[in-house]
């Protein structure tokens, strides 16, 4: 099965898609949807007035990043896996 991801779709929703080729190589479409700016950062400043706090799984240097998707794909995580800059 083949893979693809589209993120940051800034320009509108129309695309084309040609559907037979799709149908053909059994491609898989999985959609995420997000919020707008406004509502990112009025999200933020909820969580912040609030005692919620993410839980971190692991701390990895920018430097293993491999291995920081390593550890995502192994899928024993819970929590985010940060990547320290």
């Amino acid at each position: 099965m083949i893979r693809a991801a589209k993120l940051g779709v800034l320009t509108g929703v129309d695309s084309r898609l040609p559907l037979g080729l799709a149908l053909g190589r059994q491609l898989r479409l999985q959609a995420l949807i997000v919020g707008s700016r406004r509502q990112q950062q009025d999200m933020i400043r909820a969580l912040e007035a609030s005692d919620l706090r993410p839980v971190i799984d692991r701390h990895f240097p920018l430097e293993e990043l491999v291995a920081a998707f390593q550890h995502q794909a192994a899928g024993r995580h819970f929590g985010k896996i940060v990547l320290d800059l």
